[in-house]
């Protein structure tokens, strides 16, 4: 076996990415059980696999150790905080991803809860739903005050969404260039300016070891009275228990999560009519879940064929 899919909605809603591999004519394997693959599963079904594509699964160095065949893992997704770089880099395991794809998907959800939080939906909605017909209070996406925190390739295009508003965009990352974002119409600010301005502050950032971020009791308290908080990047940026005082409080006005500290998520966030919780769901609209899965075959099957570049390894 040359290439393993662990994902297990692996052409679920469209079959090209499989079509590509059968006709590819390399040998491959599919973790077809419908659930998220164990490491005990993956130990056994990818054993003798030169390259995997994969999901979100943990590839620490002791897995790794026990896949001798392995050379390349290709992550269906831009995140690839579940390899252990390290150890793979060691191991000469090159590390793919799938960057540009889900940008589109991202960004559009991000919105999506902007104007659903701001507009004040879901509990219009559920008043609907009781026959009751009371107004709520309500607000312009176009008025308020947009804080990014992360400007890579989500962040930017959300950016673009906000300003299609006339919404202010302010963001704050270290990585970030001032003539890029100035010509975004995107202000470079600190997190502590952004925090306290933003009536809308919403994460983006890339998780990392040597720089990790969190929103705890201190920051969410900076925030400005009434903002709404949106977490898209990683579970574990936001203390949940720290967001759930504050809602409660009254000191947020709401908040959209679709990353958790543990998934799946059923903690009291759940409580709230004024939280939009979606399931780690961002990505996976058919189109964009199709055109990753495409990218990855190409990818594992250049890999194999020896054509993969140095710029396109993430490790």
């Amino acid at each position: 076996m040359r290439i393993f899919v662990a994902l297990s909605t692996f052409a679920e809603r469209d079959r090209r990415p499989m079509e590509r591999l059968e006709a590819s004519g390399v040998a491959f394997r599919v973790h077809d059980t419908g659930k998220r693959i164990t490491t005990a599963e993956l130990l056994s079904d990818a054993r003798d696999a030169e390259v995997i594509i994969a999901g979100v699964e943990p590839y620490s160095a002791a897995v790794l150790a026990e896949l001798p065949a392995l050379r390349c893992i290709v992550r269906c997704g831009v995140g690839v905080d579940a390899v252990d770089l390290n150890a793979a880099r060691a191991r000469r395991i090159a590390v793919l991803n799938t960057p540009d794809v889900p940008t589109v998907a991202v960004a559009e959800l991000a919105l999506a809860m902007f104007l659903s939080l701001s507009r004040n939906l879901r509990p219009q909605a559920n008043r609907m739903d009781q026959r009751k017909w009371e107004r709520v209070e309500a607000h312009l996406l176009g008025g308020r005050t947009v804080g990014l925190v992360g400007l890579g390739r989500i962040g930017r295009r959300v950016a673009e969404l906000c300003r299609a508003f006339d919404a202010r965009v302010l963001a704050t990352d270290p990585f970030a260039s001032a003539d890029a974002a100035r010509a975004l119409g995107i202000e470079l600010v600190s997190l502590d300016r952004l925090l306290r301005e933003a009536d809308i502050v919403s994460l983006h950032a890339a998780k990392s070891a040597e720089r990790p971020f969190m929103l705890g009791a201190a920051e969410l308290a900076t925030m400005k009275p009434g903002a709404v908080l949106v977490n898209l990047a990683r579970g574990g940026m936001v203390d949940e228990a720290a967001l759930v005082d504050a809602l409660r409080s009254g000191r947020l006005a709401g908040a959209g999560m679709d990353v958790f500290s543990e998934e799946p998520y059923s903690g009291p966030l759940c409580e709230f009519e004024n939280v939009i919780l979606t399931p780690h769901s961002a990505t996976l609209t058919v189109e964009t879940r199709a055109a990753m899965e495409l990218e990855c075959v190409d990818k594992a099957l250049r890999f194999v064929a020896d054509e993969i570049t140095a710029e396109e390894r993430v490790a």
